[in-house]
């Protein structure tokens, strides 16, 4: 079965349990746990609780939605070590980090060396316990576009380094396709949205001719993961599924 979800960024408002109900309700398969609002660092009480939660509701855990963000003075070895530890505990087999908040025009080669290292570091411990590390696809990055993501891919040389993606909504269809065909080698995970070049968000169903050729090229063991639905409404996130399940047999990629 394929598997597809949601990310609980999408619902701040809502609790562990309430992400867990609607997951259930709706047909997922599994769930990105954020570590902003839902899933918070080192509070493994809850961690623990969250996760049995989803084993009783026979919810998988697709990754562990973390905020740390390269070239922010952050520590690897204390402060994404606490996302890992957290990530052990629920029983996440990926954490998800940000390339930085520089878009990769304006990094300079130093900014990209100490990026390039730093992840290194975080992708030798997650190792240790057996966890893939993936970068958020997203603008004002070094993974704001395909060549800038693989060129950071290939310096960081870990193969449990991947990246996610998504599709950009400055981007036209086909530069989108070629995006996601180019970092298809790292691809571990997709966000799956509609929204037009001003972030204004549509139904899923806006945007069909898109999204059912990108399934084309996205391997069926991908976790796709709703994210961000318009007016953040639990009823728009039930349409928006019902609508990326009727897709789901348009997924030739193997």
């Amino acid at each position: 079965m394929r598997p597809v979800g949601l990310t609980s960024v999408t619902f701040r408002q809502l609790s562990v349990d309430e992400i867990i109900a609607l997951a259930r309700e709706t047909g997922c398969t599994g769930i990105e746990w954020g570590s902003d609002v839902h899933i918070k660092p080192k509070q493994l009480d809850q961690v623990g609780q969250a996760a049995e939660a989803c084993r009783l509701n026979q919810l998988a855990i697709f990754s562990y939605g973390s905020y740390y963000k390269l070239n922010q003075g952050l520590d690897p070895d204390t402060n994404f070590q606490a996302y890992l530890e957290t990530a052990v505990k629920l029983g996440a087999p990926l954490v998800r980090i940000w390339a930085g908040r520089t878009a990769s025009a304006q990094a300079d080669d130093d900014f990209f060396q100490k990026a390039v290292a730093e992840t290194q570091r975080c992708c030798d411990l997650a190792a240790k316990v057996g966890i893939d590390v993936a970068f958020e696809y997203h603008r004002k990055s070094l993974t704001d576009n395909s060549a800038s993501a693989v060129k950071l891919l290939k310096a960081v040389n870990r193969s449990n380094c991947k990246t996610y993606w998504q599709p950009n909504p400055e981007l036209t269809a086909e530069e989108n396709s070629r995006e996601l065909e180019e970092i298809r080698p790292w691809l571990a995970r997709v966000h799956v949205f509609s929204w037009l070049p001003d972030n204004t968000r549509l139904p899923l169903a806006a945007q069909e001719a898109a999204w059912k050729n990108w399934l084309t090229l996205i391997p069926r063991e991908i976790p796709l993961i709703l994210e961000f639905v318009k007016e953040d409404q639990p009823e728009q996130f039930r349409q928006d599924m019902e609508t990326l399940q009727k897709w789901l047999p348009y997924n030739t990629c193997l």
